[in-house]
């Protein structure tokens, strides 16, 4: 088995303790270490192995926390393929959110634009603009705006 420096061993615990991580935040931030390959695998399979580090855990706590500070769909979508998250892991978090609290987001996000852009049309194309880019569907801004 490969030589893991204890002080890395437990500057990565502390990391992952403070927040919920994925494999893809480890990895990087062992990359400051300059550890050898086998090093950095063997310290992620450690974290694995004393449950630091769970990517399911990590997904589910990212689109939690992502839907509740009103990020669409598509925004968590692509956040998390960045990070490297399996597609199929991906896709079956984003299916466990509520539809009825989506909604009420977005309803929530129009009203707030609404509110902060008086001068507007109450159907502008900013406004879509806006939803597109926190993260909603094309469908799902223009139904939100038209209704």
């Amino acid at each position: 088995m490969t030589d893991i420096p204890s002080d890395i061993m437990t500057k990565m615990e502390r990391f992952c303790a403070w927040q919920e991580r994925c494999e893809n935040d480890v990895r990087r931030k062992l990359t400051s270490f300059h550890l050898s390959e086998s090093q950095e695998d063997a310290i992620v399979k450690s974290l694995k192995d004393n449950r630091f580090l769970d990517e399911e855990r990590y997904v589910e706590m990212f689109v939690r926390g992502k839907v509740k500070a009103g990020w669409g769909k598509h925004k968590i979508v692509a956040a998390l393929r960045a990070k490297g998250i399996p597609s199929e892991m991906i896709g079956r978090f984003c299916a466990d959110i509520s539809e009825e609290d989506y909604a009420d987001r977005l309803r929530n996000a129009v009203e707030k634009w609404r509110r902060s852009h008086p001068d507007e049309a109450p159907n502008s194309p900013k406004l879509v603009r806006h939803l597109l880019s926190k993260g909603y569907g094309m469908d799902e801004a223009i139904k939100a705006v038209s209704s």
